[in-house]
């Protein structure tokens, strides 16, 4: 097991948006070497500090291969996942599976494969960037708000995801034990945010905001949803 001073944080999904943020704010953080991955090395942006490896989340063969190149990482920021305005009445199964495949069972594969590399270190964070459309008790409010739909339907999967990851790492005993917590990171200013009007906050400020709560998060945060700010939500 590593004793290196140096974080490690690996963020998947980091071409653009909140994950292009994250990577831009951790590049800045001292004592930390941030890897961000990229579907296609055609959408990588250069950040210095940062290095990018290609990896597709719904291909397993392009997740062995980048999982090669990480031997070890402390904390592990999912962010890569679709959404749109679609109505659960109205879209097509097949396009629903699309959801699941991308927001539910690709981290589901990323955080398989990459076990070992966390229990190589002690910090050993999982973290998901969820949503609010995934707040099952927010959802059944009247004059609910967010993507929904879904959208929805995929980041309520991705919350339970989080909390069976917490409850068999947990289980198992380890010393120093894992932590895993879902992410609602706000109304932010992406293309995703973009879908709901003008009015979101600007990238960084949403960046800087999540990784001021992820530092602070240790076993006993492990399975709590998460607002960016800090405050918990509901599931």
């Amino acid at each position: 097991m590593s004793m290196s001073s140096e974080q490690i944080i690996l963020l998947v999904g980091a071409s653009r948006g909140i994950g292009l943020a994250l990577v831009e704010e951790l590049a800045n953080t001292p004592n930390t070497r941030a890897i961000g991955t990229i579907r296609t090395q055609s959408t990588a942006k250069p950040v210095p500090n940062v290095t990018f490896i290609t990896l597709d989340i719904t291909d397993e063969r392009s997740i062995e291969s980048a999982v090669r190149a990480i031997p070890e990482i402390d904390t592990l920021i999912i962010n890569a996942g679709m959404g749109a305005k679609d109505p659960v009445t109205t879209i097509s199964t097949a396009r629903l599976a699309e959801y699941f495949d991308v927001n539910v069972l690709g981290p589901h594969r990323v955080i398989r494969a990459l076990l070992p590399a966390l229990r190589a270190r002690r910090t050993r964070r999982i973290v998901f960037i969820s949503s609010s459309s995934g707040s099952i008790g927010q959802q059944a409010l009247p004059g609910s708000v967010g993507l929904a739909g879904a959208y929805g339907v995929s980041k309520a999967a991705l919350n339970m995801l989080a909390v069976q990851c917490h409850n068999e790492l947990q289980r198992a005993g380890e010393d120093p034990g894992f932590t895993v917590v879902p992410i609602h990171p706000g109304w932010v200013a992406t293309d995703m945010g973009g879908q709901h009007g003008p009015g979101g906050m600007p990238p960084a400020t949403c960046a800087k905001a999540i990784l001021k709560l992820v530092d602070t998060l240790s076993t006993e945060n492990s399975a709590t949803f998460y607002r960016f700010d800090g405050e918990q939500l509901p599931w």
